[in-house]
């Protein structure tokens, strides 16, 4: 256990040194403690420590103490949050960070379901499933290197399967909860004696209530998933659209169809961020070789390294809407099916693009992330899921929004990319990402290999981002938005049934009863 440089209060002092005996590490560095009061866009108050438990019974001991003692806690996952999720707002507090609770508990392959602890990765997972020939079926975001299946479950994510089943809450079966006296909450039918979590409805659905909850309602110790067998059979096709309209309208089709597993396209803004590429012919020769390998078998990893090679980075110069599109199938033929039926929808107005993305995406689909700009500045992601009904109009506005301060973000280096994902038959996830010059968090730098440009303190651009995303928060509220990531940045509170605040409520009371579990989340109007 590391030792902080000023020695917390007496009555603090006996808690830590009574956490420190349990199954678990006690963090107490500055440093630590400043860079786990951290997300990869803000910094919280500095806790008093950060406590690591090596084990469930470890994780529901110390809980117990620490609200015992009036500590608050924080619950923290891969710390890939953006929107202050777990970021303390006092400095009596524990950011309790579950990593180390990283166990695969079962894995069921006849009735078809895993249960890990709240630390497992999903590469983790992924990795270890493969060898059974099964996979959950939402089965991570492009984080998922780092990005653990608690915080996931916790603060809402999307990417891998998200196409074609939804967001991490959609695809669940069980939570074990801590509730803020220590006690172990179980979920789904297997909180039932003698019964093993293979459903999740069976009465009130009460693993529903703990999904997407910002991580207030309780700390999630272990989750339960579904699965399915592996696809025999995945390929991609890529295009290039000229304005939103027609890619909004390939999008919607192909989603609503169920053609796809993973449904993404770039505006030309993002396309432009990442067309340079930071890691040259080395990075690109480990691609091919990924891309290669993900083929199955010798000649086709081959053929399929040559098409990509010739593709070259030339995709990622072409100025327009990209869409890429990832389908599976039982079978070659099935999946050449699905492909010509993808291309049908997206024929009108789109250029068919070499399937470079795609590719990529599927050969390395948990690579890591960084969290700076390619030009080694800072990013801020935001994001909503609206229905298609709304979509263009989403869209005109947020394009009002980019002309009215064109001016100033020309002035600030200040610019803006947009993202957006098929959301099942459900909608559009439509996200734009802010990217500016400006200094370094601890966070950033902690998590950052190889040599980027570093830049000075911007606050004249930190004060632009903060106007702007604010304004976007409000275009999405308007145009009837839901988020993953709520954390404390989206008005989830605002304007809801007061009915069902009364039962929020009811329950908080229940499991954390003075407020202790990450105050202040789920609470913006």
């Amino acid at each position: 256990m590391s030792t902080a440089p000023n020695l917390p209060a007496d009555d603090d002092a006996v808690v830590l040194a009574q956490l420190a005996e349990l199954d678990a590490d006690v963090l107490t560095g500055e440093d630590d403690r400043a860079f786990y009061s951290q997300d990869v866009a803000a910094a919280g108050v500095v806790p008093l420590a950060v406590f690591r438990p090596r084990s469930v019974d470890a994780l529901a001991a110390g809980v117990g103490l620490a609200t015992a003692r009036g500590l608050a806690l924080f619950p923290r996952g891969g710390g890939m949050s953006y929107t202050s999720a777990y970021l303390p707002d006092r400095a009596r507090a524990l950011v309790v960070d579950t990593a180390a609770l990283d166990r695969i508990v079962t894995i069921n392959a006849e009735d078809l379901f895993v249960t890990v602890e709240a630390g497992c990765t999903w590469a983790s997972l992924d990795a270890a499933l493969a060898p059974h020939g099964l996979r959950t079926p939402f089965w991570g975001p492009f984080s998922g290197w780092n990005a653990t299946i608690g915080g996931a479950m916790s603060q809402g994510t999307a990417t891998f399967g998200t196409a074609r089943v939804g967001t991490s809450g959609d695809n669940v079966l069980a939570f074990d909860i801590v509730a803020a006296d220590g006690r172990m909450v179980r979920t789904g039918v297997g909180g039932q004696q003698g019964h093993t979590p293979f459903m999740r409805q069976y009465g009130p659905d009460l693993t529903g209530i703990f999904a997407n909850d910002a991580g207030a309602l309780g700390i999630k110790a272990r989750i339960t998933l579904p699965l399915e067998p592996r696809p025999s059979a995945v390929g991609g096709v890529s295009f290039l659209f000229e304005d939103f309209a027609a890619l909004a309208a390939a999008l919607k089709g192909v989603t609503r169809a169920g053609l796809a597993s993973e449904a993404f396209a770039m505006d030309p803004a993002v396309t432009r961020q990442f067309s340079g590429g930071s890691g040259g012919f080395t990075q690109d020769l480990a691609m091919l070789r990924a891309i290669g390998r993900a083929q199955g078998n010798w000649l086709a990893g081959l053929v399929r390294m040559a098409k990509v090679a010739r593709a070259g980075r030339a995709f990622l110069g072409r100025e327009g809407y990209q869409l890429h599109i990832v389908a599976e199938a039982d079978d070659a033929q099935m999946l050449r099916r699905k492909l010509e039926r993808v291309r049908r929808l997206c024929a009108a107005g789109s250029v068919e693009l070499p399937a470079t993305v795609p590719d990529m995406v599927r050969a390395v689909p948990f690579a890591p992330l960084p969290v700076l700009s390619p030009s080694g500045g800072r990013m801020l992601p935001l994001h909503g899921i609206v229905p298609w009904s709304r979509a263009a109009e989403l869209d005109a506005e947020m394009a009002a929004l980019l002309a009215r301060h064109a001016e100033a973000c020309a002035e600030a280096q200040l610019t803006i990319g947009t993202s957006f994902f098929g959301v099942a038959r459900s909608g559009l996830l439509y996200e734009p990402v802010l990217y500016w010059p400006d200094a370094r968090l601890l966070s950033h730098e902690r998590r950052t290999t190889g040599e980027l440009p570093r830049h000075p303190a911007n606050p004249a651009a930190q004060a632009l981002v903060a106007r702007i995303s604010a304004e976007m928060i409000e275009l999405f509220h308007a145009a009837g938005a839901t988020h993953l990531q709520i954390g404390r940045a989206y008005p989830w509170a605002r304007g809801r049934n007061a009915g069902a605040m009364a039962l929020l409520a009811a329950i908080k009371a229940e499991m954390d009863p003075r407020g202790l579990i990450n105050p202040g989340a789920l609470e913006r109007a």
